[in-house]
């Protein structure tokens, strides 16, 4: 009996002094991550609340709304439920609804979302998704909103934005993808085999110019003073935020469904930041983004406070 309780203490110990690591380890890393991307938190300020991460939501593209109060946030869940949307506030309230595509349950990726005007846009499977903003914002907690059939484009469509006058559709692309030949460019930085396609709002039917981008980007945003910004990430790595002049994209000569293509090859700032680095838009003059670090899929965001839709402001990243 003594043998077992002096086992039995020592077991305790034991435990004791691996949570006592865990949580140490956990407290230094986070004390680190300010030196480790020390020019991220210098630009990163909280905006809101990122919904629905403790709910299987995995939360992929981001959409600030017309009337600039409301934050959409599109995404998959991690245990095949139909895909959702959730709108949310600087104020912290947020609802979801379902997608469905005519009467049939959505479950894709829901990689990008975009709104302009009286509508919205998903990017998922090669096809842009394009249904009545209001049927969202109007909706109530857990309604189910029709996102249509989809019209097909001439890449992956992982990630989406827009301008107002036009639509920007990106292929997320890794070693691991599948290739697709017309796709790959040689550019100064390396094989390119991801593209983004430029569509008029008014025509999806085919693209007025393509941008050759490196491969692993989640996202992107065209600045109102000439920036193209690329967020990237994989896995665990680092996520980086790339930026460059719109007015130095390099004209190929070369040309893809008839659109001219521009290499982006030449980035005048990389930014470093936590992991999970997902879509992106412009809202109040500043960059908004998002990580899927903190979901229940990955959960270890949630150690390093990765629970927030956060703003950089480029004026504190570029001279």
């Amino acid at each position: 009996m003594k043998i077992i309780k002096i086992t039995g203490k020592i077991c305790a110990a034991v435990l004791i002094s691996f949570a006592a690591l865990l949580i140490l380890t956990v407290i230094t890393l986070n004390l680190a991550k300010y030196a480790i991307y020390r020019d991220y938190y210098a630009a990163e300020s909280a905006l809101c609340r990122n919904p629905g991460l403790n709910d299987g939501f995995v939360c992929q593209g981001i959409a600030a709304a017309e009337d600039a109060e409301r934050i959409l946030v599109s995404g998959y869940m991690k245990d095949k439920q139909p895909s959702r949307i959730y709108v949310t506030s600087t104020a912290g309230e947020s609802y979801y609804v379902s997608l469905h595509c005519d009467g049939e349950t959505y479950t894709g990726h829901a990689g990008g979302i975009a709104v302009s005007g009286e509508n919205a846009y998903i990017a998922n499977g090669s096809k842009i998704y394009t249904f009545a903003l209001a049927d969202v914002l109007n909706a109530e907690n857990g309604d189910s909103v029709n996102i249509g059939s989809g019209i097909k484009i001439n890449n992956k469509a992982s990630f989406l934005y827009t301008d107002d006058e036009y639509l920007y559709v990106g292929s997320y692309m890794d070693a691991s993808t599948k290739k697709t030949e017309e796709h790959i460019f040689e550019t100064a930085e390396g094989t390119h085999t991801a593209i983004c396609s430029v569509y008029p709002m008014d025509d999806l039917s085919a693209p007025v110019r393509v941008y050759s981008i490196r491969d692993y980007v989640q996202g992107i945003c065209f600045t109102p003073d000439g920036k193209i910004v690329l967020s990237t990430s994989h896995g665990l790595t680092s996520s980086v935020y790339w930026f460059y002049d719109r007015d130095a994209a390099v004209d190929s000569g070369k040309t893809l469904d008839g659109a001219p293509v521009y290499y982006l090859e030449n980035a005048v700032r990389e930014l470093r930041g936590p992991a999970m680095a997902e879509g992106m838009d412009w809202y109040h003059e500043k960059l908004i983004t998002l990580t899927e670090s903190a979901s229940d899929k990955y959960i270890f965001g949630k150690l390093f406070f990765a629970n927030d839709i956060v703003s950089l402001d480029p004026g504190l990243l570029l001279p």
